[in-house]
């Protein structure tokens, strides 16, 4: 197939192409366990909203004409999530972001402005782009060892702030690490942090956050809890489908925002021009769902989480799982099956993720997979 982008363009076959790449895409559902996304989704009834540009530019605030009418739609989706967050939704300021990781650059952005001496302190499992937005802030990177299920160790913690004592504290707790799915106790954390003086607590929560919202016992994890800023995902629990996240931080912090005149705008985001299409996506699923149907959607998933544990028992492979996560960790099973379920793999360990779209069926053909 030939994929180059040619001097006179081409014909009709283009969208052969690309049918073909998301009916293989489709198929692949089928097998996909490992990664934390959300395929159980549905826009096909956006199909004739796509017939032109959805674009956002500056804050989602009230505070001038917005001339591409998005604003209340982005508005409602940082209402809705900060008040989820344990935030007080008329303190709080959020948009939304292209992805997690321009959330967290945001949060410990905010943190670098109040403390511009601070350190960046985070977990060994938290995000690898974590680390990376140290050095693109010019921050000195303190990477902290981690307990056994993965969650920061705060009495290494402690002990790091002590040998950097009264240069403040820029801290990222992960709600739901990458591979472990592990959950930072963020009053260990703010205890930990006691000798370093003043510190900004961002919260990496892209999947975990929303998980822990609505879990059996909660674990403290938003600005209830003692959070500054929080990053969350939309395309993961949620379920848009493309890239996308929110980031939230208490107002106060973020200061005056730029006056952009020829925007007739506002603007304290890093992106300035951004996708309205994932703001449309994350209002409408939020809309469809409303907070008794993501508590559903939560609940669904951790009971299949629990069966999956129960199912990989049986086969021999040592499962576990923290109680507010979906992923569950097992033993490494042979490269092929890897590759059949598409399961995340680190060292000696595999996980599975426990999202909307994985079902009993699908567990129970892994462990048949597995012997």
């Amino acid at each position: 197939m030939d994929f180059a982008v040619s001097e006179t363009g081409s014909g009709s076959e283009d969208l052969t192409l690309l049918y073909d790449q998301y009916n293989g895409l489709r198929r692949r559902h089928a097998g996909f366990l490992g990664y934390p996304v959300n395929l159980a989704i549905d826009y096909r009834a956006f199909g004739e909203l796509l017939d032109t540009l959805w674009i956002t530019v500056g804050d989602p605030s009230t505070g001038y004409q917005p001339r591409l009418g998005l604003q209340p739609f982005e508005r409602e989706v940082v209402r809705f999530l900060a008040k989820l967050s344990g935030a007080r939704p008329d303190r709080t300021y959020g948009y939304v972001t292209s992805g997690g990781t321009e959330a967290n650059l945001y949060g410990i952005h905010l943190g670098r402005q109040r403390l511009p001496e601070a350190p960046l302190y985070f977990g060994a499992t938290a995000h690898y782009t974590v680390e990376r937005t140290a050095r693109l802030l010019r921050m000195e990177p303190v990477r902290i060892p981690c307990r056994r299920d993965g969650s920061i160790d705060p009495a290494a913690l402690r002990a790091a702030c002590v040998r950097r004592r009264g240069r403040g504290a820029v801290v990222v707790a992960t709600v739901g690490t990458t591979v472990h799915g592990a959950i930072d106790s963020l009053p260990e954390v703010l205890d930990a942090i006691g000798p370093a003086g003043r510190h900004h607590l961002h919260v990496d929560a892209a999947l975990g956050g929303l998980v822990a919202a609505f879990a059996p016992s909660p674990p403290p994890w938003g600005f209830d809890a003692g959070a500054d800023s929080v990053a969350i995902s939309g395309h993961k629990l949620i379920g848009a489908p493309v890239p996308c996240g929110v980031v939230l931080a208490r107002e106060e912090l973020v200061g005056s925002p730029a006056e952009v005149d020829y925007l007739s705008a506002a603007d304290s985001t890093l992106s300035c021009s951004r996708s309205g299409l994932s703001v449309a996506f994350l209002w409408y699923a939020l809309r469809q769902l409303g907070r008794s149907g993501l508590a559903t959607r939560v609940h669904r998933c951790l009971e299949t989480a629990d069966y999956a544990v129960r199912a990989l028992s049986r086969t021999g492979h040592r499962p576990w799982r923290h109680p507010a996560s979906l992923t569950v960790l097992f033993e490494r099973p042979p490269a092929p099956v890897c590759r059949r379920w598409r399961l995340a793999t680190s060292d000696n360990l595999a996980h599975l993720v426990a999202m909307p779209h994985v079902t009993r069926d699908m567990i129970d053909r892994l462990c048949r997979d597995l012997g």
